[in-house]
């Protein structure tokens, strides 16, 4: 093949992605395979940088929904044929990879999984979102070493909870990672996983170890606390109590569309949503988080971040009406939404 700068190689590998063109981008993969570059590098260097340059641009709304999944496609066949191209050796331990359960991002956990094939551990990846009681009879059978569970989102922090207690039941430790575990181990065990792995090679050595020595593992259920899971089951009802309350609020909504009022009332559902999995682990990073996202999504759109601040204020109404207590980290996000948009006058 003609070399291709790295500096480029990302730029041809986007531009193929979101063309559709699976065969060119499969073919530009293992040309820079065959040319001596690393297939952990393809992956980490070109194909995740990819999928996060698309995702910007997603927020950006300067790429539809469907512009992102053809690219992921792309990106999934892409792996599909690396993984064709390059035996592993065999390992001295076996993993089972697994996305949360509910969390259907699945391309982080297969980027992850073959990675860890290259790394010479047998790897069975079960993709998105597998239900905890299949995903407990699977371990039973095939008694790996360890569950590997992504997550991409706080959303699914229960989900990560489900399966680390079906693989516990089943005498198979967790180790935990992913975008919305990123950096913070601590919620990685509180969400009931017996290890957290910032990369793939933090994670060969922890597995390395678990081989020789596998941790305790928890008989009980974890624990996780109540008022998380209540805010968590009041979602869709106060979400449509906070949105009668908004379209009274605010003018503006006369004019927007049936899919921009379907969208307005989907985004107060999420955020009742974000508010729950922070209160899961007790941080207030993950709403503030999810809010300085947000904003920067509805601005892209056209949405004043003042909207905002106004959904979040007819929420606390809600919760009020629906005889909730008042939430902390709520009042700590509208204080910090007040601050941003001094920031920005």
């Amino acid at each position: 093949m003609n070399a291709v700068d790295p500096s480029q190689r990302v730029d041809r590998f986007r531009d193929l992605a979101l063309s559709g063109n699976v065969e060119a981008a499969v073919r530009f993969a293992l040309d820079l395979l065959d040319a001596g570059t690393p297939e952990t590098t393809i992956i980490t260097d070109v194909i995740a940088v990819t999928q996060r340059m698309i995702g910007e641009s997603w927020l950006k709304n300067e790429l539809s929904v469907a512009d992102e999944h053809l690219a992921t496609g792309v990106a999934e066949s892409t792996l599909y044929a690396l993984s064709s191209a390059t035996p592993a050796a065999s390992g001295a331990s076996s993993v089972v990879v697994a996305c949360a359960e509910g969390d259907w991002h699945s391309i982080g956990a297969h980027m992850i999984a073959e990675m860890f094939r290259v790394e010479g551990i047998d790897v069975s990846y079960l993709g998105a979102s597998t239900p905890a009681d299949a995903l407990a009879q699977f371990l039973r059978r095939h008694r790996p070493d360890a569950l590997v569970l992504s997550c991409s989102l706080p959303l699914f922090f229960g989900g990560v909870t489900r399966l680390a207690d079906a693989a516990h039941a089943s005498g198979t430790p967790v180790l935990a990672g992913g975008r919305a575990l990123h950096g913070a181990p601590e919620r990685a065990r509180l969400l009931g996983a017996d290890g957290y792995a910032e990369n793939v090679a933090e994670g060969v050595r922890i597995l390395a170890t678990w081989h020789e020595f596998p941790p305790a593992i928890r008989v009980e259920p974890t624990g996780l606390l109540p008022g998380a899971a209540l805010l968590e089951s009041f979602a869709e009802e106060l979400a449509d109590c906070a949105y009668a309350k908004l379209r009274a609020r605010l003018a503006a909504m006369a004019s927007y569309s049936h899919r921009q009022l379907e969208r307005t009332r989907e985004d107060l559902a999420y955020i009742v949503r974000f508010l729950a999995a922070a209160r899961l682990v007790d941080e207030q990073t993950v709403f503030i988080e999810f809010l300085d996202w947000l904003g920067e999504l509805l601005q892209a759109r056209g949405v004043p971040r003042s909207a905002l601040v106004a959904g979040l204020e007819v929420l606390q109404f809600a919760m009020q009406e629906h005889d909730l207590a008042e939430d902390p980290i709520l009042t700590t996000g509208l204080e910090h939404l007040a601050k941003a948009a001094l920031a920005h006058e």
